[in-house]
């Protein structure tokens, strides 16, 4: 019985999947799913084979991080193409091509990465409204 009652409220904690935004690239909007803490950092797009599993319509994925900093990213058990975009505020600083299994990280600085799917352009803008820092 009490596994019933801590099992839901744990797995909105951990999956990525689970909290949604709207994603302004370029000015055109999006919904994106949101990263925003260590479990979901870890997790992302590992080991699903769908852009959209909740089928919300989502392009791809916000990793929200507290600070700008260098992040790293690697493919490990993620079994779907994306592109990987770092952002500092509103400005893409750069971004990468991430291959399926690969474990070779790629890096870039910013206080946000968003991975889309390939089809997706990258942008050159991105704001997510009403974008909450975490506290970590």
């Amino acid at each position: 019985m009490a596994l019933q009652l801590i099992l839901p409220p744990l797995l909105l904690l951990i999956s990525p999947f689970s909290s949604v935004a709207t994603a302004s690239l370029d000015g055109m909007t999006h919904p994106v799913y949101v990263a925003d803490n260590e479990v979901r950092w870890t997790l992302g797009y590992m080991n699903v084979s769908s852009y959209d599993p909740r089928g919300v319509g989502s392009v791809g994925m916000v990793f929200f991080f507290p600070r700008n900093g260098t992040y790293c990213f690697w493919m490990k058990n993620t079994k779907i193409p994306l592109t990987i975009v770092w952002i500092s505020g509103e400005a893409v600083t750069g971004w990468a091509q991430g291959q399926p299994l690969n474990e070779r990280p790629v890096c870039g600085y910013g206080d946000k990465v968003l991975e889309l799917r390939p089809d997706v352009a990258v942008p050159r803008r991105v704001r997510i409204i009403g974008e909450q820092r975490p506290r970590h």
